[in-house]
């Protein structure tokens, strides 16, 4: 068989009845009367169910890729056993057509775990002769759901490859995971109707403990049954701190979820249902729904209200309170250790529960949830990245006008919510800010992620008190240019120090004996120089210490923008302001006009 098959099934699938009706009678179909044909050649095996599904046992089906209707009456279905024998009714397979047979009822013959499915043509006495076999599927386990044709991969000849299916569609188009094997284990089943509401059904609902979106195409949520099994569409995200949920009682692939019953999770590609991300057990319905005590994280226990897609509701169950923990240092230059970072400190003696807690900025939107898990002893300090690249588009930086804020992880609208703790300065801290020992909030003498606060030490600027300041991008003179400025007293060597754009591959290393004096400027003609490059419309800047890897560690600071200034791109105030649009024109090597 060498046609051509068309790469999606036609919608011309019959109604199937053959579970209904004694073995080897199936349901005749009117054909046009002009294009019926006996040849079997356009007909293969198309989905095979070896493992006795509820509704129809173990089946074969059949699909026709031809452009005419053909008669199956007196064709041949069987297994690996030559005594085996399903000879099929009147019945005709429309071009394009399915139609599936049940082969296990009276007088029938199971598949077995290891085994073959095989259609022979019409009056076939001798299931051995290969010449009367039309096509044949073998396996060697059971299917986790059922094995089928996947036409969108086909072979050398056309024909649709043997797969594992997403789930069972018995006698309609075959279905198959979407997507590749990929990282969701930052997902968490977090609440669960199991009892069928008015609105939804009986529903699942996930939650994303990371701040970044993530893709589950493809992922699969089941109950307590491998055959049961319901496969999240192509393009369904979810946003970083976000829930969605999936009713299983509606659709092909539906499943209800039983008084004692499970909830489990899957990666795309984990067609076995070998490894489940996250899963629920119960032994009874819920009086309304499961819920987590804290979102993806906390204990189970019977919510107070459903809460399809939001946060749970509890009368009695509240999120671990965090009542002593205080903001302690901030970083809000971003060092090129950790970027922008909070410190946090437990003033209490007994250690404190932290998972899910939430740190945000001034804006309401930007949410960092301490990973789930996390404890902090009786006195201890804890540091936290705020803008690490690993939090994708969850991360935020901390501004020169800004605050820090802490709050407890049952927080739903920081607008609303009381803080635990939140501390706000005006402009950025030459090094940081943190409590001194009378608790007061001052300027530190040294960055100390997750230590003490320093208060002592003599201040030595170096590299890391450099910073981006001014930068044209649009042909200004005599090109795209980058300024640099030093916001220490004293001159700080730049030796090997490298800018970047938002390509990777793209670095200058600054040479060699060169410096920067106090409270000077160093500016760089990035498109002209030596291993330079052009800047962007859509683009950034990244300024990194020497010997770091650009791209991969974290840069002592950087810009980016969506669009050419009027003119430039600057701080308002050199060295420690935010970035604007300089209308007022460029201040190439100078103090900025803004």
């Amino acid at each position: 068989m060498t046609q051509t098959v068309a790469r999606s099934l036609r919608a011309l699938a019959l109604p199937v009845l053959a579970a209904c009706l004694p073995l080897g009678v199936a349901v005749a179909t009117v054909s046009p009367a002009w294009a019926t044909t006996t040849d079997l050649a356009t007909v293969v095996i198309n989905e095979v169910e070896s493992n006795n599904d509820a509704t129809h046992g173990d089946w074969i089906e059949l699909y026709n890729y031809g452009d005419e209707d053909v008669d199956l009456t007196g064709a041949i279905l069987s297994d690996n056993s030559n005594s085996h024998i399903y000879t099929i009714g009147s019945v005709t397979l429309p071009a394009g057509g399915l139609q599936a047979f049940t082969v296990d009822g009276a007088g029938g013959f199971g598949l077995g775990s290891a085994d073959s499915a095989r259609l022979f043509q019409a009056g076939t006495t001798d299931l051995s002769d290969v010449t009367k076999l039309v096509d044949s599927y073998d396996w060697t386990v059971h299917a986790s759901t059922t094995y089928g044709r996947d036409w969108d991969d086909p072979d050398a000849n056309g024909m649709g490859q043997w797969a594992t299916t997403a789930y069972s569609t018995f006698g309609s188009a075959n279905v198959f995971p979407t997507g590749a094997a990929a990282d969701i284990s930052a997902i968490k089943i977090n609440e669960v109707e199991s009892n069928g509401d008015l609105a939804h059904g009986d529903w699942i609902e996930l939650y994303n403990t990371s701040s970044g979106s993530v893709s589950l195409d493809g992922a699969m949520l089941s109950d307590s049954e491998d055959t049961h099994v319901l496969v999240i569409p192509s393009g369904t995200t979810i946003a970083g701190y976000g829930y969605i949920a999936f009713q299983t009682d509606t659709g092909a692939s539906s499943f209800g979820l039983g008084s004692s019953d499970q909830a489990r999770l899957f990666a795309a590609g984990d067609t076995g249902l070998t490894t489940a991300i996250d899963s629920l057990t119960w032994t009874n319905h819920a009086t309304i729904t499961w819920g987590r005590t804290v979102p993806g994280a906390g204990t189970w226990a019977q919510t107070s209200a459903s809460t399809f897609e939001a946060a749970n509701q509890f009368t009695s169950i509240s999120a671990p309170t965090i009542t002593g923990v205080v903001i302690n240092e901030v970083e809000s230059t971003g060092d090129d250790m950790h970027g922008d970072w909070v410190e946090l400190k437990n003033t209490t003696a007994n250690a404190i529960d932290l998972g899910q807690a939430i740190i945000s900025d001034n804006n309401d939107g930007h949410v960092f949830r301490i990973p789930s898990g996390t404890s902090l002893a009786a006195g201890s300090l804890a540091a936290f990245s705020v803008d690490a690249p690993s939090l994708g588009d969850g991360a935020f930086g901390l501004g020169d006008a800004d605050s820090a804020r802490l709050f407890r992880a049952d927080a739903t609208d920081l607008g609303v919510a009381t803080a635990v703790d939140s501390q706000s300065w005006t402009t950025h801290a030459p090094v940081t800010y943190g409590r001194d020992g009378s608790g007061n909030w001052t300027t530190t003498h040294a960055s100390t992620y997750g230590a003490a606060n320093d208060f002592t030490s003599t201040i030595t600027p170096d590299i890391s008190w450099v910073v981006l300041n001014e930068i044209e991008s649009s042909g200004g003179t005599p090109g795209d240019w980058i300024e640099l400025y030093n916001t220490s007293n004293q001159a700080i060597s730049l030796d090997g120090a490298q800018l970047s754009d938002s390509d990777n591959t793209h670095v200058y290393t600054i040479p060699a004996n060169t410096t920067i004096a106090a409270g000077g400027y160093y500016v760089v003609d990035i498109d002209s120089v030596t291993g330079g490059f052009g800047l962007g419309g859509d683009d950034a800047v990244r300024f990194y210490r020497a010997g770091k890897t650009v791209g991969t560690d974290y840069a002592l600071d950087h810009h980016e923008w969506t669009v050419h200034a009027t003119t430039s791109y600057g701080r308002t105030s050199s060295g420690l302001g935010d970035w604007v649009d300089q209308s007022c024109g460029t201040s190439k090597g100078a103090a900025n006009c803004s």
